[in-house]
């Protein structure tokens, strides 16, 4: 498909690039919050908080919007590579990805901004996100390889496994697909109700 790359390599920018910003922001918060004395505590202000809150919530829903669309236009821009390992595997990498930042934007919208006053659960809201930036560089990098043949990997010591895929039965795919929805609707409708938590 004729400019598929270049709309592929433009889509997979934005996603990188709001996904980057909201990983540095969450951490900046998760770090501020569990050490509040760090950097003379200027990192754990109102305003800085306040300002690397909103900064991280808006680039993760900026990149959940486009990657979808990110991960489409890749597998036209990647020619004659339906049976690649590869492109199973940046589909893998791709949902994860977009599993863990549901994951964060959730917990942040259900929580508040109050979630990062508390040590263990802003903790939480860090490591998710630099899991779900890790799972996005590894999709960005199977579709580099992909699409250009290079990737950010190829200079890094270690790559998580992607040369290699399973594929399951398209019955046994089903069957989980309704597990895990079984699952969703089970700690929406069943779970505890979170509760907002109030800014001191």
């Amino acid at each position: 498909m004729f400019g598929a790359a270049t709309f592929h390599a433009a889509m997979a920018e934005v996603v990188v690039g709001s996904m980057v910003l909201a990983t540095l922001c969450a951490v900046g918060c998760a770090i501020a919050s569990i050490f509040p004395n760090i950097a003379g505590g200027r990192l754990s202000s109102e305003r800085v908080m306040v300002t690397m809150d909103k900064a991280s919530i808006a680039g993760a829903l900026l990149g959940l919007v486009f990657m979808p669309i990110a991960a489409l236009s890749g597998s036209f821009a990647a020619d004659n590579v339906v049976n690649n390992a590869l492109l199973y595997n940046k589909f893998v990498y791709t949902g994860l990805a977009f599993g863990f930042w549901a994951s964060f934007v959730i917990g942040r919208i259900r929580l508040g901004p109050g979630v990062w006053q508390h040590r263990s659960l802003s903790a939480l809201q860090g490591a998710t996100a630099a899991m779900a930036m890790l799972m996005t560089t590894m999709a960005s990098s199977i579709g580099g390889k992909l699409v250009r043949g290079e990737s950010i990997f190829d200079i890094m010591p270690v790559w998580l496994p992607s040369d290699s895929a399973t594929v399951l039965n398209p019955i046994l795919s089903a069957v989980l697909l309704l597990v895990g929805i079984a699952a969703l609707v089970v700690v929406f409708r069943l779970g505890p109700k979170a509760e907002r938590i109030s800014l001191d």
